[in-house]
């Protein structure tokens, strides 16, 4: 089974599409990097959904996961916050 692989990004969060032949699953993933929800539509339904991420301002591509701020306890205990490094 082939499947198609697309992507989207808000500039902070990612949305992978994989399209197979009768159905497409869109990946939510965080801003972390992490998947944190999978949707299984119907091909038709996944190109609705795709045509409307790209109304609302989703773009084309993916967007690079970011490193969490650490807590004011890990900046006691010694990490550096990433404006400061």
């Amino acid at each position: 089974m082939t499947t198609a692989t697309h992507t989207l990004t808000d500039g902070l969060n990612n949305f992978i599409f994989e399209v197979s032949t009768d159905i497409c699953l869109i990946k939510f993933v965080n801003c972390f990097g992490a998947i944190t929800e999978t949707m299984e539509f119907t091909v038709e339904e996944g190109r609705k959904q795709w045509k409307l991420a790209l109304a609302c301002g989703n773009k084309r591509g993916y967007s690079l996961p970011r490193r969490p701020e650490p807590s004011l306890f890990a900046i006691k205990k010694g990490e550096k916050p990433l404006h400061a490094a």
